[in-house]
């Protein structure tokens, strides 16, 4: 009776931990930490380093009706992003993609949360991790 008590308990507990994000705590505007981690050779995440631009990294926002927006404009990019998002489970697709006659995108137009909170967004791009703050 005790294994079975034991057994139904850890069940329970492994199906409470599933990362289903509800797509009300992915609405609001984000904005870049300029925190990247890469992946390394062995598979394992890198540490977290502070990147330099000379070019500021707009805020980026998602809305209750399902659109991406870059610095409050329509977000699709050449192989990265379009202007409008689904969320299902942790992965955020895009539609509405902008049309790049000039270059392969080879990418899919999918970013996988690895962690939502409160305060900070961190969003994976294939080999790479960006971390994002919450500004509203």
């Amino acid at each position: 009776m005790k294994r079975l008590i034991l057994s139904i308990s850890i069940t329970i507990g492994l199906l409470s931990c599933q990362s289903d994000i509800s797509p009300k705590k992915l609405i609001g505007v984000w904005a870049p930490t300029y925190q990247i981690q890469n992946k390394e050779a062995n598979g394992k995440w890198g540490r977290w380093i502070t990147i330099n631009t000379l070019m500021a990294i707009p805020d980026m926002e998602f809305t209750a009706s399902g659109d991406f927006l870059r610095d409050g404009k329509p977000g699709a990019a050449c192989c990265s992003a379009g202007n409008k998002y689904t969320l299902s489970g942790n992965t955020i697709t895009f539609s509405e993609i902008k049309d790049c006659p000039n270059v392969d995108c080879s990418l899919s137009y999918q970013w996988k949360i690895h962690e939502l909170t409160s305060k900070f967004l961190i969003l994976e791009f294939g080999e790479s991790r960006s971390k994002y703050a919450r500004v509203k």
